[in-house]
């Protein structure tokens, strides 16, 4: 392992200009109790042996899209949060940016030859979300004409990579055939309670209404074939699945399931796709945006849980399909989520970049 008193590039977590920079041993898994940065942390350790070049400050932030405590285009931000998919205002003033969520939104659904409240609702939010991040496209678009007629700033280059996994443990790899559990989920039902004024009160949001819709399905499946292990539990919020203590018995049991749910979260995107694909499990899930990451992935997308009875029945009834997604599934993880995949991915960028300058 190299020594992390020898990288000549800086890391930091600098989550909010009030809590300030966290120093960031890349070495360390779980800094200042920031497990979320878990996964980046193994990531930046493969992009050290590949990039070729040094003195980089990297800042590692949730959604801080306003100011850095500096500038230049040594300064590579990696944004991990931001699921309004907006753009930084700083995008001028830095060198690249690696971005979780992306910077485009999709709808998911199609409310018009498909109409449901889920999918009512879920272009409602896509509305609000995008009068929000409209503003910030449009700085970016004026910030794009203004370096074009100046020919001085530059526009910071966006990656897309993988949310990774919020606090996953690296087990053996259990072939499916032996594992315990037919079915899996674990996870919030609500984001939070939200002030009697607000829409989301009122309407409920897609989050909440599409795993209800999951949930109903999952217990119909189970009364009517009571022989698989259906194994479900809703946790009070996001992150109680990946805390120190639940760390374990969270991936325990993900690496003794066969299909993992993963319903959508606030955004389409969720950390449940990436921690059931690096143990290998069959993936059931909702829309994805086309990223470098999804697109083709070995997963099973439906458009209405309604349809997860008759997808299980037909995967549970099939053990060569069921292993040869589970395969494929491990594959995947490897060639496109691992976290030397994506460090490389990070550092070829940055390399080209750099040369290119």
């Amino acid at each position: 392992m190299l020594d992390s008193q020898l990288l000549s590039n800086k890391y930091y977590i600098y989550i909010t200009p009030e809590e300030g920079l966290i120093a960031w041993d890349i070495y360390n898994p779980n800094p200042a109790q920031c497990g979320f940065v878990a996964y980046f942390g193994k990531v930046f350790q493969f992009v050290e042996k590949i990039l070729k070049h040094k003195g980089l400050t990297f800042y590692v932030t949730m959604a801080e899209m306003n100011e850095l405590p500096q500038y230049g285009e040594n300064v590579i931000v990696v944004m991990l949060g931001d699921e309004l998919c907006r753009l930084p205002k700083y995008v001028d003033q830095i060198g690249a940016i690696f971005k979780c969520y992306g910077t485009n939104q999709i709808v998911g659904c199609n409310p018009l030859f498909k109409p449901s409240y889920l999918n009512f609702v879920t272009v409602i939010q896509y509305l609000r979300n995008l009068v929000i991040r409209l503003p910030w496209m449009l700085k970016y678009q004026f910030k794009k004409v203004k370096s074009w007629l100046l020919n001085k700033m530059e526009i910071a280059p966006i990656y897309d990579i993988p949310l990774g996994y919020y606090n996953s443990e690296d087990l053996p790899i259990k072939d499916i055939k032996d594992r315990l559990y037919d079915v899996f989920f674990a996870g919030s039902a609500i984001h939070e309670p939200y002030p009697i004024w607000s829409l989301q009160y009122w309407l409920r949001t897609p989050k909440t209404i599409s795993r209800e819709q999951m949930m109903l399905s999952a217990n119909r499946f189970q009364e009517k074939y009571p022989e698989f292990k259906v194994e479900s539990s809703i946790t009070p919020a996001f992150g109680a699945n990946g805390d120190s203590k639940a760390a374990n018995s969270y991936s325990e049991r993900m690496m003794n399931t066969k299909i993992c749910l993963a319903p959508r979260g606030t955004s389409f995107e969720t950390y449940r796709f990436f921690e059931a694909i690096k143990y290998g499990c069959i993936v059931i899930t909702e829309a994805l945006p086309s990223r470098w990451f999804y697109d083709n992935s070995p997963v099973i997308e439906i458009t209405d849980w309604d349809d997860l009875e008759s997808t299980l029945e037909k995967l549970l009834s099939n053990e060569q399909l069921m292993q040869e997604i589970h395969q494929k599934s491990l594959h995947w993880w490897e060639t496109k989520c691992s976290e030397a995949v994506v460090g490389e991915y990070i550092a070829n960028n940055l390399n080209s970049l750099i040369d290119s300058k």
